[in-house]
Protein backbone atom coordinates (compact mmCIF):
# COMPACT_ATOMS: atom_id res chain seq x y z
CA UNK A 1 0.00 0.00 0.00
CA UNK A 2 1.13 3.68 -0.68
CA UNK A 3 1.77 5.79 1.75
CA UNK A 4 1.74 10.19 1.27
CA UNK A 5 2.63 12.48 3.60
CA UNK A 6 0.24 15.75 3.33
CA UNK A 7 1.35 18.68 4.74
CA UNK A 8 -1.24 21.79 5.31
CA UNK A 9 1.22 25.11 5.31
CA UNK A 10 -1.04 27.47 7.90
CA UNK A 11 -1.33 31.01 8.29
CA UNK A 12 -4.60 33.39 9.51
CA UNK A 13 -3.87 36.28 8.19
CA UNK A 14 -6.73 39.02 8.80
CA UNK A 15 -10.10 37.35 8.69
CA UNK A 16 -8.66 34.44 6.47
CA UNK A 17 -6.66 31.06 6.96
CA UNK A 18 -4.29 30.90 4.40
CA UNK A 19 -2.48 27.36 3.64
CA UNK A 20 -0.78 25.42 0.83
CA UNK A 21 -0.60 21.85 0.57
CA UNK A 22 2.16 19.34 -0.32
CA UNK A 23 2.19 15.65 -0.66
CA UNK A 24 5.53 13.88 -0.07
CA UNK A 25 5.62 10.00 -0.71
CA UNK A 26 6.55 7.84 2.32
CA UNK A 27 7.19 4.21 0.09
CA UNK A 28 10.63 4.56 -0.04
CA UNK A 29 11.51 6.37 3.59
CA UNK A 30 12.67 4.61 6.19
CA UNK A 31 12.46 7.00 8.84
CA UNK A 32 9.78 8.54 11.01
CA UNK A 33 6.70 10.66 9.25
CA UNK A 34 7.49 13.28 12.67
CA UNK A 35 11.21 13.63 12.42
CA UNK A 36 10.68 14.17 8.46
CA UNK A 37 8.02 16.82 9.31
CA UNK A 38 10.36 18.72 11.34
CA UNK A 39 13.22 18.46 8.59
CA UNK A 40 11.25 19.72 5.73
CA UNK A 41 9.77 22.70 8.21
CA UNK A 42 13.49 23.49 8.82
CA UNK A 43 14.19 23.78 4.61
CA UNK A 44 10.53 25.59 4.12
CA UNK A 45 9.49 27.78 7.22
CA UNK A 46 11.17 31.36 6.35
CA UNK A 47 10.11 34.71 7.97
CA UNK A 48 9.65 37.54 5.98
CA UNK A 49 12.87 38.53 7.14
CA UNK A 50 14.79 35.43 5.43
CA UNK A 51 16.08 33.68 8.74
CA UNK A 52 14.20 30.48 9.61
CA UNK A 53 11.64 30.77 12.54
CA UNK A 54 12.77 28.35 15.93
CA UNK A 55 8.84 27.99 16.78
CA UNK A 56 6.26 26.44 15.30
CA UNK A 57 3.57 24.25 15.31
CA UNK A 58 3.19 21.32 14.07
CA UNK A 59 0.39 18.56 14.38
CA UNK A 60 -0.88 15.63 12.80
CA UNK A 61 -3.96 15.41 12.42
CA UNK A 62 -5.79 12.89 10.43
CA UNK A 63 -5.28 9.92 8.16
CA UNK A 64 -7.16 8.45 5.33
CA UNK A 65 -7.43 6.33 2.63
CA UNK A 66 -7.85 6.51 -0.80
CA UNK A 67 -8.73 3.98 -3.36
CA UNK A 68 -6.78 2.33 -5.12
CA UNK A 69 -4.58 1.18 -2.00
CA UNK A 70 -2.90 5.10 -1.06
CA UNK A 71 -2.88 5.88 3.04
CA UNK A 72 -2.32 9.37 3.33
CA UNK A 73 -1.27 11.28 6.71
CA UNK A 74 -2.11 14.55 7.04
CA UNK A 75 -0.01 17.27 9.51
CA UNK A 76 -0.17 20.72 9.53
CA UNK A 77 2.33 23.12 10.13
CA UNK A 78 1.35 26.55 11.78
CA UNK A 79 2.97 30.05 11.64
CA UNK A 80 2.10 33.43 12.02
CA UNK A 81 5.01 34.82 10.15
CA UNK A 82 5.11 31.63 7.39
CA UNK A 83 6.03 33.67 3.96
CA UNK A 84 3.77 31.75 1.20
CA UNK A 85 6.46 33.77 -1.28
CA UNK A 86 5.06 34.10 -4.86
CA UNK A 87 2.76 30.50 -4.58
CA UNK A 88 -0.78 30.91 -4.62
CA UNK A 89 -2.16 29.94 -1.40
CA UNK A 90 -5.92 28.89 -0.61
CA UNK A 91 -7.80 30.79 1.44
CA UNK A 92 -10.55 30.17 4.26
CA UNK A 93 -12.68 32.89 5.90
CA UNK A 94 -12.54 31.86 9.74
CA UNK A 95 -16.41 32.27 9.90
CA UNK A 96 -16.38 28.81 7.30
CA UNK A 97 -13.73 26.85 9.64
CA UNK A 98 -17.06 25.36 12.14
CA UNK A 99 -19.61 25.02 9.36
CA UNK A 100 -17.02 22.42 7.32
CA UNK A 101 -17.94 18.90 8.32
CA UNK A 102 -17.20 15.95 6.59
CA UNK A 103 -20.42 14.24 8.54
CA UNK A 104 -22.40 16.48 6.87
CA UNK A 105 -21.20 15.95 2.90
CA UNK A 106 -18.94 14.05 0.94
CA UNK A 107 -16.89 16.84 -1.45
CA UNK A 108 -16.95 16.16 -4.82
CA UNK A 109 -13.80 18.24 -5.53
CA UNK A 110 -10.20 18.22 -4.37
CA UNK A 111 -10.80 21.48 -3.26
CA UNK A 112 -13.84 20.95 -1.25
CA UNK A 113 -11.60 17.73 0.05
CA UNK A 114 -8.99 20.21 1.27
CA UNK A 115 -11.72 22.71 2.98
CA UNK A 116 -12.67 19.89 5.17
CA UNK A 117 -9.32 18.48 5.92
CA UNK A 118 -8.08 22.00 6.49
CA UNK A 119 -11.35 23.16 9.02
CA UNK A 120 -10.57 19.33 10.82
CA UNK A 121 -7.33 20.49 11.07
CA UNK A 122 -7.67 23.90 12.68
CA UNK A 123 -10.53 22.79 14.87
CA UNK A 124 -8.13 20.27 16.14
CA UNK A 125 -5.65 22.36 16.97
CA UNK A 126 -8.32 25.17 18.39
CA UNK A 127 -8.94 21.98 20.90
CA UNK A 128 -4.75 21.70 22.01
CA UNK A 129 -4.87 25.30 22.14
CA UNK A 130 -8.18 26.00 24.26
CA UNK A 131 -7.09 23.27 26.65
CA UNK A 132 -3.40 24.34 26.85
CA UNK A 133 -2.76 24.77 31.13
CA UNK A 134 0.86 24.71 30.69
CA UNK A 135 1.63 27.36 28.09
CA UNK A 136 3.14 25.18 25.31
CA UNK A 137 2.08 27.50 22.45
CA UNK A 138 3.03 30.68 23.89
CA UNK A 139 6.38 30.98 22.14
CA UNK A 140 4.62 29.60 19.08
CA UNK A 141 1.56 31.49 18.63
CA UNK A 142 0.54 35.37 19.14
CA UNK A 143 -1.85 36.16 21.67
CA UNK A 144 -3.63 37.29 18.95
CA UNK A 145 -3.67 33.85 17.09
CA UNK A 146 -4.31 32.21 20.48
CA UNK A 147 -7.59 34.08 20.99
CA UNK A 148 -8.50 33.26 17.13
CA UNK A 149 -7.71 29.64 17.95
CA UNK A 150 -10.10 29.49 21.32
CA UNK A 151 -12.83 30.96 19.24
CA UNK A 152 -12.93 28.62 17.12
CA UNK A 153 -13.40 25.41 19.10
CA UNK A 154 -16.90 24.35 19.49
CA UNK A 155 -16.50 21.12 19.50
CA UNK A 156 -14.41 18.04 19.19
CA UNK A 157 -12.70 17.58 15.56
CA UNK A 158 -13.89 14.26 15.37
CA UNK A 159 -17.09 13.17 15.03
CA UNK A 160 -18.55 9.54 17.22
CA UNK A 161 -19.92 6.70 15.30
CA UNK A 162 -23.18 5.79 17.03
CA UNK A 163 -24.11 1.36 16.36
CA UNK A 164 -27.63 0.82 15.52
CA UNK A 165 -28.91 -2.44 17.10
Amino acid sequence: MKTVLEVFYLRIIDDKLCYLRKQASLDNKREDPDVLIQSLMQHTLHTSAGSVKKEFVIHSTSWRYTPPGKVVLTYIAYSDEYDFGRVKMQKLPLSELRRKDIAKARPRSRNGLEKLVVAHAMRHLAFLVKTDARGEFDGALTRKTKKIFESLWVSLAGRVATRKN
